[in-house]
């Protein structure tokens, strides 16, 4: 189960119902504690992990940016100098960089979004740890009742006889969809597919990429007409 998934499921009001159900639980409480400790140290190394990816997608955002700019303001300089190959080449440069720079942005996107992630399960975790340390007598008060009036059963789902941590047990409380969440992902993503063939798709690539680079020539050459005229 991923940490962030986890993390997400574990609430203290699972982790008192948890402890009201364990057989001692004050030998299972220390164990809870370290556990949460352990989680959040993973959590605070995904945070840190996820703040590095974002910074290397901005740099390299900023540096597409910047060969798109080149690109441009080099075709404009060649259109100016009556050099129309190589406005032609700095014009199909610069589109393919623009792509690029497309990709860039959603790769800070991701980015951006998976640091949200990993901060709030930090800051999840931590908030849960502090809840959990402060309310340490009161949950093993409540826990000692329960198992005097209701003899408890077994620790939930047999947990302490299996190599499952307890968190894992804790989670387990509700129970979960995502696989048939997924599946239905998968099945709406493949919806309306097209059904042109791949050479024909490639031939519609190839010509609206051939009348982009002529509209951005014309572009440039009535810029730098208009300059000249004035």
């Amino acid at each position: 189960m991923g940490i962030f998934r986890r993390l997400h499921r574990i609430t203290l009001g699972r982790i008192e119902t948890f402890l009201d159900r364990a057989e001692d639980p004050e030998m299972v409480f220390p164990v809870l504690l370290k556990e949460m400790q352990d989680q959040l140290s993973a959590a605070t190394e995904a945070e840190a992990k996820a703040l590095t990816a974002l910074k290397m997608s901005q740099r390299d955002q900023t540096n597409i940016k910047a060969k798109v700019d080149r690109y441009g303001n080099g075709a404009a300089l060649a259109i100016d100098k009556g050099d129309e190959q190589t406005a032609r080449m700095s014009v199909e440069a610069q589109i393919d960089a623009e792509k690029n720079l497309a990709f860039a942005q959603q790769n800070v996107d991701c980015a951006t979004d998976s640091l949200d992630h990993a901060t709030a399960a930090r800051k999840r975790i931590q908030r849960q740890l502090d809840e959990l340390q402060v309310k340490k007598e009161e949950l093993l008060t409540r826990a000692r009742v329960a198992k005097a009036q209701k003899k408890i059963q077994r620790t939930v789902s047999g947990s302490a006889g299996s190599t499952d941590s307890i968190l894992d047990a804790v989670a387990r409380l509700e129970s979960s969809v995502e696989e048939t969440e997924a599946e239905l992902e998968i099945q709406s993503n493949l919806t309306g597919e097209g059904t042109a063939s791949p050479s024909l798709e490639r031939r519609l690539d190839e010509l609206g990429h051939e009348s982009e680079i002529e509209n951005r020539l014309a572009a440039l050459r009535k810029q730098v007409a208009d300059k000249k005229s004035q």
